[in-house]
């Protein structure tokens, strides 16, 4: 047997080994790190999403439930979600005739118009909405 016959790796070939070793798991951790900070974020914005129209609806309710000039702002939480809302009043006029005429509530039928600006924060998520409300 000559003395010249490899019987092993070299050190290059080791170093090189380890070299693509590191890149396939540095870039595999970053895949990772991606795809997790993604998955949080599209919870978050689920989350938020799902609050919507329950927070719409209280904000709807707390307009007609008031009179006019009463009410334009407010804010609340719902669930762990923080929601802040301003109400601007965009016209009042009265309605149709034939409307007028099925409706005893008096002489002086008027709607409100409203525009309502709204926004929900949950943790470190914000969102704006707006929205059109009639009130009577």
């Amino acid at each position: 047997m000559s003395p010249r016959q490899q019987q092993g790796f070299t050190l290059l070939e080791v170093l090189l080994a380890g070299f693509i070793l590191f890149l396939t798991i540095a870039t595999m951790t970053m895949v990772y790190r991606g795809a997790l900070l993604s998955s949080s974020k599209a919870e978050q914005s689920l989350e938020i999403s799902a609050v919507v129209i329950p927070v719409r609806q209280i904000v709807t309710d707390e307009i007609r439930k008031s009179d006019y000039g009463e009410v334009s702002s407010g804010e609340g939480t719902y669930g762990e979600t923080v929601y802040r809302w301003n109400a601007s009043l965009i016209k009042i006029g009265q309605p149709p005739k034939i409307v007028q005429e099925n409706v005893t509530l008096g002489d002086k039928l008027e709607y409100y118009y409203w525009r309502v600006e709204f926004s929900l924060e949950s943790g470190s998520l914000y969102r704006n909405y707006h929205f059109y409300e009639v009130s009577w």
